[in-house]
């Protein structure tokens, strides 16, 4: 028993022990994985809608996909809020993490300067003929679902790995990708839509992921950390890029 406990001590001192990388290396060695698998550069049904070839149904589709990641997503960003690690700071001015979770949270949720996101989502159905009925019946794709509850798993294991699924590997990525005004533009021009719901995206994902850089820069400070984000990014990432496989086989038939 004596030598099991001496054991479990030693395992615990190797990983407090672990060097963490430099941030810069880090975020560079999570960015080049990114860049191999980035679901927004494989995703093809985005750029047939940009320039008018989707059909119809696909344009369809892509809505009450997006509606189910935005009714699944959203009520998760009040975990990262109540796990924000200066959640007790004296004022709001005093805290960077908590201030922008809330921020991110009312403006997602119709309390700041945009509509509610699910409701643009569902008005931009709408506005495609896509009744209530219809989205309530349609079942997402197993890869949506997948995608979906990955990040909701992260959220709920630290802050940490919440905002680098979340914030880092998807509202970054989405951001850098341009895919909301291709979206936008797209629906405009060749589908007769004003869809609001990515004229918004085209800026708050931008500004958000922004924020998520350097917030994640602030966190990533152990290995310990760096392992539990590393892996946090990869499984986001990797259930993306499958889901954007998923959608391009829609081109198929």
């Amino acid at each position: 028993m004596a030598q099991e406990r001496s054991a479990f001590r030693n395992v615990i001192r190797s990983q407090d022990v672990a060097t963490a990388m430099p941030v810069d290396e880090y975020l560079a060695e999570i960015d080049a994985f990114i860049d191999a698998h980035n679901p927004y550069r494989i995703n093809k049904v985005i750029a047939a809608i940009g320039n008018g070839s989707a059909s119809l149904d696909v344009v369809k589709r892509y809505a009450t996909e997006l509606y189910y990641l935005g009714l699944w997503m959203t009520p998760e960003l009040a975990l990262l809020i109540a796990n924000a690690p200066d959640s007790y700071a004296l004022t709001m001015n005093d805290s960077e993490h908590y201030a922008h979770w809330c921020q991110n949270f009312a403006d997602e949720t119709g309390y700041l300067r945009d509509p509610n996101h699910v409701q643009m989502k569902v008005d931009h159905c709408h506005q495609l003929g896509i009744t209530d009925e219809e989205l309530r019946a349609y079942v997402p794709m197993p890869e949506t679902i997948g995608s979906i509850y990955t990040l909701l798993y992260y959220c709920r294991r630290s802050y940490e790995e919440g905002l680098a699924a979340f914030g880092y590997a998807r509202e970054r990525v989405a951001g850098m990708s341009g895919y909301a005004q291709t979206v936008y533009t797209g629906l405009s021009k060749y589908y007769g839509i004003k869809a609001k719901n990515f004229e918004v995206h085209a800026y708050a994902e931008t500004e958000h992921g922004d924020k998520a850089l350097d917030l994640i820069r602030k966190v990533v400070l152990t290995a310990d950390t760096q392992r539990r984000c590393r892996q946090a990014i990869q499984h986001t990432i990797l259930t993306n890029e499958w889901r954007a496989h998923a959608m391009n086989r829609w081109l198929e038939g």
